[in-house]
């Protein structure tokens, strides 16, 4: 203990004098204690590899939605709530990207990045002044303001989706900036990484596996940006959700006033063939010389956004590398030092389409083979070899409740949340639910979900890294065959 008294008093004569006044000032209104370690463990009951109590958690009250429709017939769901002066409206654009026409990959993206370049009536620089009169911007999908500004954000944005300019000025300013983000992302191990798991996944021709480069961005055409937003930005392919201090009434007939004459269109919504699992599990290499780390990824397709298994997997997952105290985290960030951080997570996309499980890390490169072991270790493990225990079953049934009021605390939240069950065609009374289906999850129920939906013989593994450093050592771990992918 006087060592350590020792230590403390030099660090504290280096205190700055404006911290050195606020400390005697602290003195003087309070004595400080200084506890030894005898008697802070005095009670006995203070264990570092005890978690703390989780407290109870506050219950998560959704607002009531009202769905309603403009006179074209667009859907409008509506989130009364006067607790706080402020109104957000999201504009909700089911617009396919596997619309974009073959050697043109980007064009849906760029299409929507134009929408707030200009309109007929401003150009973007005006654009921007009104938004500094109003003080809250306004995009092409949504606003965020006071009742008072309601109505001059709504025509705004009104301006920006019906009646875009597409300037050439700025169809060149973006393209280029797409080129050299191309550019850049070829440098980033991860990206490549992505790259080469999508294509080994859902293969080379499937549209997931679809990307910009630099020469589909440079093929597009003013042409083509006003071609694509003809057909397909129109009522068939839109939804819009309006929360805060507004009535559904009052809502709607403002929206109808600037949307409810929009002309229909073509339907944006395409579902792209279903892909296969792989039939066996294969390590894909990818060389990055002189790469002081690599990317491990590994992942699966998974079930539907709707599938009734949805809640399980989600403690499964949480368990596995979905929290930072999860099994793949504590295991190579904690104890092995492999890594800064792992995890895994499940990803949906709109409701007919297969989602996908992943887990990733970037390791210590000439520690790629430990890790990857150590990878299949925890996913052999939760897939049956070391079951989820009930205590891991617990936690993540009360940590997945307990952060929910969290995630819904502000309009503007709950505003993007029922965006997103009209993006996944979900029932708009999801959230109201919530609660009550986390809750009907049992422990067996998430222990079969494990044994179901992680498959370790059919995972597709992807190892970015230095070729002649790490390719060795994947083929000695034993775990699978290893390919290596040509340069993308």
């Amino acid at each position: 203990m006087k060592m350590v008294k020792e230590r403390f008093t030099t660090k504290r004569m280096r205190i700055s004098p404006i911290v050195t006044t606020f400390a005697l000032a602290t003195t003087v209104l309070s004595t400080p204690v200084i506890l030894s370690d005898s008697a802070l463990y005095a009670q006995g009951t203070f264990d570092r590899k005890i978690p703390p109590a989780v407290g109870e958690a506050k219950p998560l009250v959704f607002p009531k939605i009202q769905e309603r429709k403009l006179a074209n017939g667009i859907p409008v769901a509506v989130m009364e709530d006067h607790s706080s002066p402020v109104v957000s409206v999201v504009a909700v654009l089911d617009v396919s990207t596997y619309l974009d026409p073959k050697g043109k990959d980007g064009l849906a993206s760029l299409v929507s990045s134009m929408l707030s370049e200009g309109t007929s009536r401003h150009t973007a620089n005006q654009l921007s002044d009104e938004y500094a009169n109003l003080g809250n911007t306004v995009s092409p999908f949504g606003f965020y303001t006071i009742p008072a500004n309601f109505d001059r954000s709504l025509q705004l944005m009104a301006e920006q989706l019906l009646t875009p300019s597409f300037p050439d000025e700025a169809l060149q300013r973006l393209k280029a900036q797409r080129i050299s983000g191309i550019k850049r992302s070829m440098e980033n191990p991860g990206y490549l990484g992505s790259r080469v798991f999508a294509s080994k996944l859902y293969g080379a021709d499937h549209p997931y596996s679809r990307v910009e480069s630099e020469a589909s961005i440079s093929s597009i055409s003013k042409d083509d940006i006003r071609n694509f937003y003809r057909s397909y930005y129109r009522p068939p392919n839109i939804k819009f959700v309006v929360a805060g201090a507004i009535s559904p009434e009052d809502a709607v007939a403002k929206l109808d006033m600037v949307f409810g004459r929009w002309d229909s269109g073509e339907n944006g919504r395409v579902i792209p063939p279903e892909p296969h699992d792989p039939d066996s599990t294969v390590i894909y290499l990818y060389d990055r010389p002189n790469s002081p780390q690599s990317v491990i990824m590994i992942g699966a397709l998974a079930p539907r956004r709707d599938n009734p298994d949805y809640y399980a997997i989600d403690f499964m997952n949480t368990t596995l590398g979905g929290a930072f105290n999860s099994r793949l985290n504590l295991n190579l960030r904690e104890k092995h030092q492999y890594s800064y951080g792992a995890g895994s997570r499940f990803t949906y996309r709109n409701v007919p389409e297969l989602g996908v499980f992943s887990a990733s890390s970037s390791v210590v490169a000439a520690k790629t083979d430990s890790a990857l072991i150590e990878f299949m270790k925890e996913i052999r493990g939760i897939h049956g070899e070391s079951p989820i225990t009930k205590e891991e079953f617990e936690f993540a049934k009360s940590q997945s409740i307990s952060v929910l009021p969290l995630q819904f605390e502000t309009v503007k939240q709950r505003a993007d949340a029922v965006a997103s069950l009209y993006r996944r065609a979900l029932p708009l009374d999801f959230y109201n639910q919530l609660v009550d289906n986390y809750k009907k999850v049992d422990y067996n129920q998430v222990l079969r979900v494990a044994k179901e939906r992680l498959n370790p013989g059919k995972l597709v593994i992807v190892v970015v890294g230095d070729k002649s450093q790490i390719e060795a050592g994947l083929r000695a771990t034993g775990i699978a065959p290893v390919v290596v992918v040509d340069s993308l």
